[in-house]
């Protein structure tokens, strides 16, 4: 059996050139038999011997038991990888392990200082967890090293062999030393981001891991992707699904997120999850942060297990527990509901459908909707008759003045910092900076639809909505630093979460000595919003798409024409910018397209707004598992995803990249 010397594939003992590269076989050509004859058989010849004068060829052919190499006495073949072939031999009595390298390893400049780089800095290498590099011959030909063996059992082989021996407090153990390994190699220029549990040799003994040569890399790599790599390994050591090669691979754990373990501590899933986030700005940071993270963890028997809801019970548990007798009658329950349900019906009859009939009510208002009208809501009050001057007033000072009927969305927005919703609230707000924030006037609009379907069917309040997207120096004036893909203050803030959006908003307006909008007790689905407050909040849904329209169909926000309005995919290199820097909508708003996409108060929901339930200021359904993101970002090309009415979502305790916010306040 014959290597090619130069791409390391297997070829035909018989070969003039190699299959796989093409590399020539110098020494054979024209040796040969001829096809057909049987070639003399040679008197046996003492062991052969490899390497000092001997010039190489292009082949490397498998030495045998006895064979001399340099020195070394051939035990026999250990294995082969794509680097070179790997044999046991001994010296003076210890047993160790020979590598060959093949040509193509130091076939060209780059190729030689490479892999001169890694073997000098693994001669070097001082670790009590990886195998010793006892010599190294770069001049020789084939190159050459050499390593003190390594007796025991991969954890690749115990995986498969003895699993009950990978238990939590061992995987813990086996952890630690990895980490500090990976520091220790790391150090040298080196890293352990394609090491494997094959790589990992554990004695029949003890628990005191030795990483192999072939598991340690010269490449300069991202740390966290190191802790991504290590956390791939300890995850595949922990799982007991027979699939657990499947589902903690690197590919599969980059697209999906991370699964807590079952049977293993809360602790440790917590510290998995946080070395193999999808998003390696989410991850541990450094080696050092995973390593202090494994040393504060409690002990094993002091931690929570992990055990999903749902996950079956033993069988001995399941025997051992007493079978209730079958239920031979209705319970109570069953009947109270019935009785609910009757009492329900009896009350709708008797005062629920009398008020649906009558004059005004809504039997009429949908009779109406059907009456051929348009669908634009009239919001517009009756004119009120101007009050009369009392008969006995000389000068009319005890008379109440006129006030002239105003259409609020044809009014001018007022000059003066102040702005008085109406006359009768009683309240004077003062209105947000004008070189921040725009008013938008009350409306009607057509929500969800476009130049198809241009006829009205939403009235929607007026409100103040900020000219820009929040930028990074606002948001750290009241949180923490966001992990932004591009730092800069003036750029907008990405990569937050809807929840910690609500806890800014609550902390700039109570700041400012606004009213707070929103109000909770625990997650998402507890927030509530207070629409009469004049405090910051994130827009609705219907807002968002109002302000964005701007009283016109145009297929993104302000123009037809995505390069006047809108930084998306083919205009930006993925990056976004500052705000102001690309043409507003006719309401002074700009970026409503693109740059980054914005979180809305909304829950999502697909067939939301084609079927509506509310048509006066909607606000969404009621409940949901995630919330509406509109605009699109850097991240979209030209098209449906950057379209004024393209949807997205994302789940509420969750940071997604490209996705920031826009403010809104109602007075």
């Amino acid at each position: 059996m014959a290597y090619c010397g130069n791409c390391g594939r297997q070829i035909p003992d018989k070969a003039k050139y190699c299959v796989h590269c093409g590399t020539r076989r110098e020494d054979l050509e024209g040796n040969l038999p001829e096809p057909g004859v049987a070639s003399v058989p040679a008197t046996p010849e003492p062991a052969r011997k490899f390497g000092g004068e001997q010039v190489a060829d292009s082949v490397f052919r498998l030495m045998d038991q006895g064979d001399d190499f340099c020195g070394y006495s051939i035990v026999r073949m250990l294995n082969k990888d794509p680097e070179g072939i790997k044999y046991i031999a001994v010296k003076d009595g210890r047993k160790y392990v020979l590598k060959l390298f093949f040509k193509y390893k130091y076939s060209d400049l780059e190729s030689i200082m490479g892999l001169q780089k890694r073997l000098k800095r693994m001669g070097s290498l001082s670790s009590v967890h990886t195998a010793k590099v006892t010599q190294i011959d770069q001049t020789h030909d084939p190159v050459f090293m050499v390593t003190e063996f390594v007796d025991g059992d991969s954890l690749a082989r115990i995986k498969a062999n003895d699993p009950g021996r990978l238990n939590e407090d061992f995987v813990r153990q086996v952890g630690k030393q990895l980490v500090q390994t990976a520091i220790a190699v790391r150090k040298q220029g080196l890293s352990l981001h394609q090491l494997t549990p094959s790589g990992i040799m554990v004695p029949p003994d003890g628990d005191n891991i030795t990483i192999l040569s072939s598991g340690i890399k010269y490449e300069e790599i991202d740390e966290r992707d190191e802790v991504f790599n290590l956390g791939v390994i300890l995850a595949q050591l922990l799982s007991g699904n027979v699939l657990y090669n499947a589902i903690y691979n690197s590919e599969h754990l980059k697209a999906h997120k991370f699964s807590y373990i079952p049977g293993v501590t809360l602790g440790l899933n917590k510290i998995l999850a946080d070395c193999l986030h999808r998003n390696i700005l989410q991850r541990y940071n450094s080696l050092e942060a995973m390593l202090k993270g494994l040393n504060g963890l409690p002990p094993v028997a002091k931690d929570d297990i992990f055990a999903p809801q749902g996950a079956a019970q033993s069988l001995e548990i399941l025997q051992e527990q007493r079978l209730e007798p079958p239920k031979r009658q209705l319970e109570w329950t069953f009947w109270l509901l019935i009785g609910l349900i009757v009492a329900g019906i009896a009350l709708f009859f008797i005062y629920g459908l009398p008020a649906i009939l009558q004059p005004g009510g809504l039997a009429e208002d949908i009779a109406t909707m059907f009456a051929g009208q348009g669908d634009t809501l009239k919001t517009e009050a009756p004119i009120a008759p101007p009050p009369r001057k009392p008969e006995n007033s000389e000068t009319g000072a005890d008379a109440a003045p006129i006030t002239p009927r105003v259409d609020p969305r044809k009014q001018n927005l007022p000059s003066e910092q102040t702005y008085q919703p109406s006359a009768s609230s009683g309240k004077t707000y003062t209105a947000p900076d004008r070189s921040r924030f725009v008013r938008v006037p009350d409306d009607t609009f057509g929500f969800g639809r476009l130049k198809e379907n241009p006829n009205h069917n939403v009235s929607q309040d007026g409100f103040w909505i900020g000219k820009y997207e929040v930028t990074q120096s606002e948001w750290e004036q009241y949180m923490r630093p966001a992990n932004v893909l591009f730092p800069g203050g003036s750029f907008p803030v990405e990569n937050i979460s809807w929840m910690d959006i609500i806890l800014y908003c609550n902390a700039r307006s109570e700041r400012e000595g606004l009213e707070k909008a929103y109000s909770f007790t625990g997650g998402a689905s507890s927030v509530r919003c207070d629409f009469n407050a004049n405090g910051y909040r994130l827009p609705t849904e219907a807002e968002w798409e109002m302000a964005a329209k701007a009283g016109a169909l145009h297929d993104y926000s302000g123009s037809d024409d995505p390069e006047a309005v809108a930084w998306h995919r083919e205009n930006s290199s993925r990056r976004y910018r500052s705000g102001g820097r690309k043409s507003a909508n006719s309401y002074g708003i700009h970026d409503m397209s693109g740059n980054v996409a914005e979180w809305c108060w909304d829950w999502y929901a697909a067939q939301y707004p084609t079927q509506l339930t509310e048509y006066i200021n909607p606000k969404g359904p009621s409940s949901g598992s995630s919330k509406v993101i509109r605009g699109g970002s850097v991240d979209n090309g030209i098209g449906t995803n950057l379209g004024i009415l393209y949807r997205n979502r994302g789940y509420p305790d969750r940071v997604y990249q490209f996705v920031g916010f826009r403010l809104v306040r109602s007075r």
